[in-house]
């Protein structure tokens, strides 16, 4: 409600008014007498006493004033203010029975002309108030309309537009509302009239869900004309609850500043006190300041109004901050506040956070299902988001301090409860995001590995593609890892894409796709620095197996020599021999085909010597290849020899070298 907003325009017409009739005639015709302007003049006194209590927040005063001189008025020429007062003090008293009872006495006298042709339109306003609080819009647009049609003046005109608005506003038309109140800041030239209209945007902007909108609106607002609030308290006081509520509490605060600049009135400087104390306490951004800000504050009330409302919850507040600032243990206000939840739960929390702060990651992990239960309204007034963001926080630290001490391990339980938003927030950290994906890699869960994608699966990063893509591997999700391979393809970031490459391989390895692999190939032959770029990766050694064979089959016989040697380097720099005899035999004839017998009777035999579990068809051709070269040397006794071995080879019925080394 702005009504007080509006009573600014006509509020001049009051002692106008009392000046008027106070000179004027009767309807008779006579001059009015002296004891009836006396009343005239009283009246307005006590009109204007009920409007200045209202103004500074006293609603239940000024109604109690207003309705007791509304039972007893005899004097018509009071009626218009007493009725349209009365029923703004009933819509402030927010009660149904009374806003029912003020909408019905109000339409009355507007239409029974009571209501002076000067206090029409605000009559009008209020109406619509009531209307609204009556869930009566159809009432409420038929009178907006009335303000609109049937005044000439543009600044009444623009106020019946203002509440018209409101009608959007109320039936969650937001769009209709918003160009409504524009159009009036486009045309109007009244300071007052575009506050007001700013005002009511605001709180427009908030029920739309636009936050930014709302934020910088009011920020212009309180810069352009903070005498709108600060004038009035209560308009200023709905205000900031609004403010507070909507997580704006630095514009609240400001207000209430402005405020105790200047009143004068001894009970408000105790409510804007405590207000402004309890603001700061929502404003607290985890650094001292706004607690000593609260404290001193808090201080002054308990000091200067040992009687008055907000004593008890002063010293509340002021042991909860002596308890933030750690010169109160926790325990100790649970005892002394045995009633109130509120405390209770800011107690829990403190200890949670003292736990944090001393790194009890196990105690909090234990007591995590109590925590849970801490509200985020207590979690805002610690400085933070809720208390999802707290545990977030507190599971990074913990996960920052386990990747730290190399405890891959452990971090499987704190993982699993883990949101996605605490994801997000650890890969921000450029110190750990590596760390912790090779962990999640070296550990993998699937209830993790399901987390990661459902909160990076859109992120277009190809770093987090490429992790998640070897998380998928090492689950043996292969599907799921060629879909991923796509995902770091589509960024194309080459630097992404070369550490990507032998993962790439081992995922169309698994599957066994003949053309994805010539694809494949094709695809390294024509980007030979990602080759380079992963030599020293131990995958590389299936990934020169698969190509030689692709190569050969190509008939690219150098290139194919050129990898084979590297597979045969490669696999004597790590000691895994994987691929021999296969690469000692293939090099064995290209030595053989250069003359080189010698050099191919070394490999062959060093080929038996790093292979534990040779195949049993392997090591018959292996014995065939070295029986022939021994045999080119004429070197008989070594011939026998191996030809014996050849022959004691269990399991090899179907090798054909085996059949020649038992025929010989």
């Amino acid at each position: 409600m702005k009504l007080f907003a509006v009573l600014i325009l006509v509020i001049s017409f009051l002692e106008a008014k009392k000046d008027f009739f106070y000179n004027f005639i009767d309807s008779s015709g006579n001059q009015i007498s002296e004891k009836s302007k006396l009343q005239i003049s009283d009246g307005f006194e006590v009109i204007n006493q009920a409007r200045k209590l209202a103004k500074e927040g006293r609603i239940d005063e000024a109604y109690s004033q207003i309705e007791a001189f509304k039972a007893q008025n005899k004097i018509r020429i009071l009626e218009s203010d007493i009725y349209i007062l009365y029923a703004e003090l009933c819509l402030k008293k927010k009660s149904k029975r009374l806003i029912i009872q003020a909408a019905k006495e109000l339409e009355a006298a507007i239409n029974n002309s009571r209501i002076h042709e000067d206090e029409l339109a605000h009559a009008y306003m209020i109406l619509i108030e009531l209307k609204l609080n009556l869930n009566r819009a159809e009432d409420a647009v038929y009178f907006s309309n009335i303000i609109i049609n049937n005044f000439d003046n543009p600044v009444t005109k623009a106020y019946g537009k203002i509440y018209l608005s409101k009608v959007y506003k109320f039936q969650k038309d937001y769009s209709k509302a918003i160009n409504i109140l524009y159009k009036i800041l486009t045309e109007t030239t009244d300071v007052l009239v575009a506050t007001i209209v700013a005002d009511e945007l605001f709180d427009v902007y908030i029920l739309d869900d636009k936050k930014d909108e709302a934020n910088k609106l009011i920020s212009k607002v309180l810069q352009r004309n903070i005498d709108y609030y600060a004038d009035d308290s209560y308009l200023a006081l709905e205000k900031v609850d609004k403010l507070v509520k909507v997580g704006m509490p630095g514009f609240a605060a400001e207000i209430l500043e402005e405020l105790l600049k200047r009143t004068t009135s001894k009970n408000s400087i105790e409510d804007f006190k405590f207000k402004l104390a309890d603001t700061y306490m929502n404003m607290y951004d985890r650094t001292p300041k706004y607690l000593i800000k609260a404290r001193e504050l808090f201080k002054d009330v308990i000091n200067d109004y040992p009687e008055g409302i907000y004593f008890e919850k002063s010293k509340m507040y002021l042991d909860e901050i002596l308890m933030r600032e750690g010169k109160i243990e926790p325990a100790i206000l649970v005892t002394k506040y045995p009633s109130s939840e509120s405390m209770e739960q800011k107690v829990l929390l403190q200890e949670l956070l003292n736990d944090w702060k001393r790194k009890n990651f196990e105690i909090i992990i234990k007591s995590e299902r109590v925590y849970k239960k801490i509200s985020d309204s207590i979690a805002k007034r610690f400085g933070f988001d809720s208390i999802g963001t707290i545990f977030d926080e507190i599971n990074i630290d913990m996960i920052k301090t386990y990747l730290k001490d190399g405890k891959c391990s452990l971090l499987g339980d704190i993982l699993d409860g883990t949101r996605s938003e605490t994801f997000e927030l650890l890969v921000k950290d450029e110190e750990v995001k590596d760390s912790f994906f090779e962990c999640t890699i070296e550990s993998p869960s699937e209830k993790i590995y399901g987390k990661l994608v459902t909160a990076f699966n859109d992120k277009r990063d190809a770093n987090i593609y490429l992790y998640l893509e070897r998380m998928a591997i090492a689950l043996k999700k292969y599907s799921d890892a060629k879909n991923l391979s796509a995902k770091v393809e589509m960024v194309d970031d080459k630097s992404v894409l070369s550490k990507e490459f032998l993962y790439r391989f081992l995922i169309l390895y698994e599957q066994s796709d003949i053309v994805a692999f010539d694809r494949f190939f094709d695809y390294a032959r024509k980007n030979p620095n990602y080759i380079e770029d992963n030599k020293e990766n131990p995958i590389i050694i299936d990934f020169y197996y698969s190509y030689y064979l692709y190569l050969l089959r190509k008939d690219l016989k150098v290139e194919a020599k050129e990898i084979l040697d590297r597979l045969y380097n490669k696999q004597q720099e790590l000691n895994a021999h994987i691929y021999s005899p296969f690469v000692e035999l293939e090099l064995a004839k290209n030595e053989q085909s250069n003359n080189n017998y010698d050099k191919a009777l070394e490999l062959l035999l060093n080929s038996l010597d790093y292979t534990r579990k040779i195949k049993p068809n392997d090591l018959a051709q292996t014995y065939y290849e070295i029986i022939k070269l021994y045999d080119s040397f004429g070197n008989k006794i070594k011939k026998d020899e191996y030809i014996t071995k050849c022959k004691e080879i269990k399991d090899a019925k179907d090798s054909l070298y085996k059949k020649m080394c038992d025929e010989m």
